[in-house]
C-alpha cells in the first residue's frame, strides 16, 4: 500500500497522541498570597503547543513542513487592592517575544464595574473565550473574530463598563479604545465597542466567557456585539470607517447517560466604506466581508484510562467561511473555508487537555486545497 508522506503523517499523528496521553504529567500548585482580609496576589500561568505536518508549506514548492510551536505560554497575575479593585497583569510568550497581553485596573461599583488599562473590549464570544477557553477546538478561528484586532491578541487601550441584571442572565459591556492609529486616522478617532448577552437556559456571570462548562450549565446563551472607529480604513486621502457587528450562540445540553452535546454559532459582517491598503497601525485584519462559523463537540460520559491519566474522549466538527468582498485587493477577495474535525482528550476541563486534530483550508480564488495534521496540548493553573 503506498501511502503519501501526508497520510503517514496523519496516522503517526494519533498514534503520537495515545503516547503522550499516556505519559505522566508534572504540575506544581499555584500560589495566593493573602496579605489580609481583603488583600491578596494571586498567579498563574498557561502552555499551549502543538505539533503539525501542513501540506504544500515548505519552502520547496509543493511540498510538506513539519512543524512544532510553542504557540503561547502565559504568566497571569491578580493584585486585589481593596475589596472593590483588582489589578490584573498578564503576559504571553509567542516564539522568542514576551508581549504584554492584559495591564488593567477593575473597579466594583455594585451595580456596575470600570475597567481601564490594556483588556479585552467588549466583543464576541470567541475573542473574550481566547485560545485557552474556546469549546472543544484548538486553534482560534480565522473568521472576522473581533480577537484579530487591537494592539495584541485582541487587546487594546481604553476604558469599559460592565454589568448585568438577575445574575447574569442579562449582560452589557459598552467601550472606547485607541482603535487604530495613523494613516487615514488623522482625527484621532476612537473606537467604540459594544456587547449584550441574553442568556435563555441558566446564566453566565462575568464578562470574560467561556464555550463550554462540561454539563455544569445547560445554556442557551445569545450575544451580539458591535464596534465603529470613524476614519479607520483607507489612506489619508481616502478614508473610510470601520464598522463591524458579530452575532453569537451557544447551546449546551447534558443528555442521556451525562453525556454533553455543544452546539456553537456565530456570524460576522464588517464594512470598511470598501476601502482597502490600509497605511495606519493596527489595520492588518480588516478585511471588508462577511463569515460565520459553526461547532458541534460531544464530551462522552464515561472517563477513559490511559497510561493512569483518567480523561473524557471529545469528538468535534467545526466549519468556518470567509466571504473577503473587496474584489480590487489581492489577498483579500474570494472566499476561503476551513473543515475542521477532532478529537480532545481532556483530563482536568480547560486545564489539562490534548487534542489530535485535522482540518483543509479551501481558498476558492485560486482553487488550492491545503491540508493540516496537527497533536496539540494546553496545561495551565
Amino acid at each position: 500500500m503506498n501511502l503519501s508522506i501526508f497520510t503517514r503523517f496523519s496516522f503517526g499523528i494519533v498514534a503520537v497522541f495515545l503516547i503522550v496521553a499516556s505519559s505522566p504529567i508534572f504540575a506544581t500548585a499555584g500560589a495566593k498570597i493573602k496579605i489580609d482580609d481583603t488583600k491578596y496576589f494571586q498567579i498563574g500561568m498557561g502552555l499551549r503547543a502543538s505539533v503539525s505536518n501542513n501540506e504544500n508549506n515548505a519552502t520547496n514548492a509543493g511540498e510538506d513542513s513539519f512543524d512544532t510551536s510553542l504557540d503561547n505560554m502565559r504568566l497571569y497575575t491578580v493584585s486585589q487592592v481593596h475589596k472593590n479593585i483588582q489589578v490584573e497583569f498578564n503576559t504571553d510568550l509567542s516564539g522568542d517575544s514576551v508581549n504584554l497581553l492584559d495591564a488593567v485596573a477593575k473597579i466594583d461599583f455594585g451595580f456596575f464595574d470600570l475597567w481601564v488599562g490594556r483588556q479585552l473590549p467588549p466583543s464576541d464570544r470567541s475573542n473574550l473565550d481566547g485560545p485557552y477557553y474556546l469549546n472543544a477546538a484548538y486553534s482560534y478561528p480565522i473568521v472576522q473574530s473581533f480577537g484579530n484586532l487591537g494592539v495584541f491578541a485582541g487587546r487594546d487601550n481604553g476604558f469599559a463598563f460592565h454589568g448585568d441584571v438577575a445574575g447574569g442572565k442579562f449582560e452589557w459591556a459598552y467601550g472606547v479604545f485607541e482603535g487604530t492609529s495613523g494613516g487615514s486616522d488623522v482625527d484621532d478617532s476612537v473606537r467604540h465597542t459594544g456587547r449584550i448577552d441574553i442568556a435563555l437556559g441558566d446564566a453566565e456571570p462575568g464578562f470574560y466567557t467561556g464555550s463550554t462548562y462540561f454539563g455544569a450549565k445547560q445554556l442557551t446563551t445569545l450575544g451580539i456585539s458591535v464596534h465603529h472607529e470613524e476614519d479607520a480604513v483607507g489612506t489619508a486621502a481616502d478614508k473610510g470607517d470601520f464598522s463591524g457587528i458579530g452575532a453569537d450562540i451557544l447551546i449546551e445540553r447534558t443528555i442521556s447517560g451525562g453525556a454533553v452535546l455543544n452546539l456553537e454559532g456565530a456570524y460576522y459582517d464588517w464594512d470598511l466604506d470598501d476601502k482597502s491598503g490600509h497605511t495606519g497601525d493596527y489595520t492588518t485584519n480588516l478585511l471588508q466581508g462577511d463569515s460565520y462559523l459553526i461547532l458541534a463537540s460531544y464530551l462522552m460520559p464515561d472517563k477513559t484510562s490511559i497510561g493512569g491519566i483518567q480523561g473524557q474522549l471529545q469528538p468535534y466538527f467545526r466549519y468556518q467561511s470567509y466571504d473577503r468582498d473587496q474584489t480590487n485587493a489581492s489577498g483579500s477577495r474570494g472566499t476561503k473555508d476551513r473543515t475542521e474535525a477532532g478529537l480532545n482528550y481532556v483530563i482536568d476541563g480547560f486545564n489539562a487537555k490534548i487534542t489530535a486534530l485535522w482540518y483543509v483550508d479551501t481558498d476558492h480564488d485560486n482553487t488550492v486545497d491545503k491540508n493540516t495534521a496537527m497533536l496539540a496540548m494546553q496545561f495551565q493553573l
